[in-house]
């Protein structure tokens, strides 16, 4: 693994320990020089009950370079139940995109945008090539097209840096397939990061992010896509998180 990152199993998932964004940008920086794939992607309490309900994606956790807490609430468990500080890191305009894509506009990286529904990546590269002047996005698909023929045209493609929102599972499998067939390249996932570029640059108003607010935006903004996550999701989190306090307090009284 690039970077000084630690793995932790955290309410029963893989998810690093990274202290802020600039060792990341490091990473990434000396993961477009290499020659060898290089993977990252973002779990957030919603990620714990997708991996109790498909095992599979929890394996394929383990198959990526840096896997970083989505919000606060992994980042508060990975400081409850590991004592460590984890940084809040998203693929989004408040946190590592800017980042990329700016290092992505100096190096003259070839980007490529795939996910959410026909014509939506298209629509976010006209954002970022309005935001990121030199960004080179050489081209898009969207998450719905046949998934073999577009990974053929990718491979071919065979761009530096790929930005995929597909949602969880899908993306994650979308990237390590492409390994399997021989790119070579810096991939991210990216969830609704598309759609939102969407409706422009700046998603999120500053004081919403200010105050770590995004999920409560995000829920009034997309009611139907997300209620589930946030309503269901997020408190079985919580009581999960409490057993798994709960079981570590025992531990740390047995070893007295």
């Amino acid at each position: 693994m690039l970077g000084p990152f630690s793995q932790t199993t955290t309410v029963g998932i893989r998810v690093d320990v990274v202290e802020a964004l600039d060792p990341v940008e490091v990473a990434v920086a000396h993961a477009l020089q290499g020659e060898r794939p290089w993977l990252m992607t973002f779990v957030n309490p919603g990620s714990t009950i997708v991996a109790r309900q498909h095992p599979d994606y929890a394996e394929m956790l383990r198959e990526f370079d840096v896997v970083v807490p989505d919000g606060i609430g992994m980042s508060l468990a990975i400081r409850l139940l590991h004592r460590r500080h984890a940084a809040r890191i998203s693929f989004d305009t408040t946190s590592l995109a800017p980042v990329v894509f700016r290092l992505a506009a100096r190096r003259g990286a070839r980007i490529v945008l795939a996910g959410g529904r026909p014509g939506v990546a298209e629509r976010a590269r006209t954002q970022l090539e309005r935001e990121f002047p030199g960004i080179n996005v050489v081209a898009t698909f969207d998450g719905y097209a046949d998934r073999a023929t577009t990974i053929d045209t990718i491979r071919a493609l065979a761009p530096d840096i790929i930005v995929c929102g597909m949602g969880s599972i899908v993306q994650e499998n979308f990237l390590l397939q492409l390994v399997k067939v021989g790119w070579r390249g810096v991939g991210f996932t990216c969830g609704g990061y598309l759609d939102q570029l969407n409706g422009g640059i700046n998603y999120y108003p500053k004081i919403i992010d200010k105050w770590n607010l995004r999920w409560a935006y995000r829920l009034c903004r997309e009611p139907r896509r997300l209620g589930r996550r946030y309503l269901l999701d997020y408190p079985a989190f919580g009581l999960a998180l409490c057993r798994a306090l709960g079981a570590a307090g025992v531990h740390a009284l047995t070893q007295r």
